[in-house]
C-alpha cells in the first residue's frame, strides 16, 4: 500500500510544489520519490496484500513489473534532465498509473489506469517541437484512443457474459469471446503487437530518445501485468488462438521489418514489436507470472542500454552509421550497447538467452510447438540485424563520426537537455543537422555509474538466471 501512496502523494505535492522550487531540486525530489516507492515495493516481497475490496492487490506479479516500471521512470530521470518542470512530473504520474495497472484484478480500474499512464505518455511523445515530434504525438494519441474505445468495448462484452469486472471470471458463448478479443486487441495496441502496431516505429523515432526508452520498457511490464490475470492458462482453449495469431504476426513482422531500418530508433522500434511476441509466449504457460517479469526486467536491463547509449548520441534521429566506431570512440558507450544488444538477441549465456528460453518453454508445455519453432526461425532472422549493428559498433571508425562527435558534444554544450531546442536548421550551431542537435545528456560521472550498475545487473542475471526467477516467483503457487 505504501508504494501507491507514496508514487500519488509525491505527484501530488509536486504538482504544487514545482511552481516555487528549482528544476533540478523538482527532478531529484522525483527521483527520491522514485526509489523511495521501490523500496517499499520490495519490503514484504512474496506476499499479498488486499486494499479497497479487492480492487488493489499487492502480490509478487505486481511487486516485479512494478519494479520494472519504476525502473524505467529512473532511466528517464537519471539521463534527461529536463528544462521544464513539467517533465519529471509527467514521468511520475505515468509511473503511478502503470503501477495501478499492475496491481489491480478489476477492469474498470485497469481503464482508469490505463488513461493515467497514457496521458502523460502523449505529452511526452510530442515534447519536441518538431514535425516529427509533433507526428509521433498526434498518432500515439489518436491510435490510443481507439485502443481506450476498444477496451471500454470489451469490457462491456465481458461484463454482459460474466457479470463481474473482476479478471479471471468464468464465462461463455460469443459475448464472452467477443469481449475477451476485443480486450486483448486494445492491450494489443499498447505492447506494439501486429496488426496494432503501426504506430510503434513513427512514435518512437519522432519521441526524444529518453521517451522511447521510457516507452519501450515501462509501458510493456504494466500491460502485460494485466494481461497475466486476465489471460490465464485455464482459459487458454477461448483465447489460445487469437493470441497466438499476434504472436505469430509480431514475430514475423518485427524481425522482417527491422531488417531494411537504417535508423537506430526506428530499428529497435521493430525489435519491440518482435519482442512483445515472444514475450507473449509467456501466457500460455503455467508459471508465466514469473518468466514474463523475468523477461520484462532483463529486457528492460538491455533495451535501457541501448536507448540510453542513443540518448548520449543524440536526442533526435541516430543513424546507423553514428553507431560506426562507438568501442573506439567512447569505449564505455560502445561496450554498454554492445552487451544490451547481445543480450536482446538472446545469445547465450546473457540474461536475454534464458528469458527467451523460458518464455519458449511455457509455449511448448501448452503443446504450441509450431508457434516455439516459428519464434526460433526469427529469432535467427533477427540476429542478422543485431549482429550487423553489434560489428558496426566495434568497426573502425570513419573522420566523419568523429566530426559528428565534435559537433554533437558542441550542440550539448548550448542546448544540453533532455529536449532538443527544435531551432530550425539553418540557424543549428556549426551546420548541424536536427538529428544530431543536443543529445540528451552528456557522459557525465553519474551516468556512467548508472551504466556500469546495469551492466553488472545484467551479468549477474546472465550468471545466476535462477536467481532473478526464484526472486520474481516468491510467494507464487508451486507447479
Amino acid at each position: 500500500m505504501l508504494t501507491l501512496y507514496i508514487l500519488a502523494g509525491f505527484a501530488t505535492v509536486l504538482s504544487l510544489l514545482a511552481f516555487v522550487i528549482s528544476r533540478e531540486a523538482n527532478r531529484w525530489i522525483t527521483v527520491a520519490g522514485l526509489g523511495l516507492a521501490g523500496l517499499f515495493c520490495a519490503v514484504g516481497w512474496g506476499e499479498t496484500l488486499e486494499a479497497f475490496g479487492g480492487l488493489y492487490r499487492l502480490d509478487t506479479l505486481a511487486r516485479g513489473l512494478t519494479l520494472v516500471a519504476i525502473l524505467g521512470g529512473l532511466w528517464i530521470l537519471l539521463l534527461g534532465p529536463a528544462k521544464k518542470f513539467e517533465f519529471p512530473l509527467l514521468v511520475l504520474y505515468a509511473v503511478a498509473g502503470m503501477h495501478i495497472m499492475a496491481s489491480s484484478p478489476n477492469l474498470v480500474v485497469l481503464v482508469i489506469a490505463l488513461e493515467v499512464f497514457s496521458l502523460p505518455l502523449y505529452v511526452l511523445a510530442t515534447w519536441q517541437r518538431d514535425e516529427k515530434g509533433f507526428e509521433a504525438g498526434l498518432k500515439y494519441f489518436l491510435l490510443g484512443a481507439l485502443g481506450a474505445a476498444i477496451f471500454l468495448y470489451g469490457i462491456a462484452l465481458y461484463f454482459g457474459a460474466t457479470g463481474s469486472f473482476m479478471a479471471g471470471a468464468t464465462g461463455s458463448g460469443p459475448l464472452y469471446l467477443a469481449g475477451l478479443f476485443l480486450v486483448m486487441a486494445a492491450f494489443a495496441f499498447k505492447v506494439a503487437m501486429v496488426p496494432f502496431q503501426w504506430w510503434s516505429p513513427d512514435v518512437y523515432q519522432g519521441s526524444p530518445t529518453v521517451v522511447t526508452l521510457f516507452m519501450a520498457t515501462a509501458v510493456k511490464a504494466a500491460v502485460f501485468a494485466a494481461m497475466l490475470r486476465i489471460f490465464t492458462p485455464e482459459g487458454l482453449e477461448v483465447w489460445g488462438i487469437g493470441m497466438a495469431a499476434l504472436i505469430a504476426l509480431s514475430t514475423l513482422f518485427g524481425n522482417l521489418g527491422a531488417l531494411s531500418q537504417t535508423e537506430a530508433k526506428r530499428l529497435f522500434a521493430y525489435s519491440s514489436i518482435a519482442n512483445a511476441g515472444y514475450i507473449g509466449l509467456g501466457l500460455f504457460g503455467p508459471t508465466g507470472q514469473a518468466t514474463i517479469p523475468f523477461y520484462l526486467l532483463t529486457y528492460g536491463l538491455a533495451t535501457g542500454l541501448i536507448f540510453a547509449v542513443l540518448s548520449m548520441l543524440s536526442n533526435q534521429d541516430v543513424p546507423l552509421e553514428r553507431l560506426r566506431g562507438l568501442w573506439y570512440r567512447k569505449p564505455l558507450l560502445g561496450g554498454a550497447m554492445g552487451l544490451g544488444i547481445l543480450s536482446v538477441l538472446g545469445l547465450p549465456p546473457l540474461a536475454g538467452f534464458w528469458a527467451k528460453y523460458l518464455v519458449f518453454q511455457e509455449a511448448a508445455r501448452a503443446g504450441f510447438y509450431g508457434l516455439v519453432v516459428l519464434a526460433l526461425v526469427t529469432s535467427a532472422i533477427g540476429a542478422y540485424y543485431y549482429l550487423k549493428t553489434f560489428f558496426l559498433i566495434f568497426s573502425k571508425p570513419a573522420p566523419v563520426q568523429e566530426a559528428e562527435d565534435r559537433e554533437a558534444e558542441a550542440a550539448l554544450a548550448q542546448f544540453g537537455s533532455s529536449e532538443a531546442p527544435g531551432i530550425p536548421v539553418a540557424a543549428a550551431p556549426m551546420g548541424l543537422t536536427q538529428g544530431l542537435m543536443a543529445p540528451a545528456t552528456g557522459a557525465s560521472l553519474p551516468v556512467r555509474g548508472v551504466l556500469l550498475v546495469v551492466m553488472v545487473l545484467l551479468l549477474l542475471f546472465s550468471v545466476l538466471p535462477g536467481l532473478g526467477l526464484r526472486f520474481l516467483g516468491a510467494g507464487l503457487s508451486p507447479v
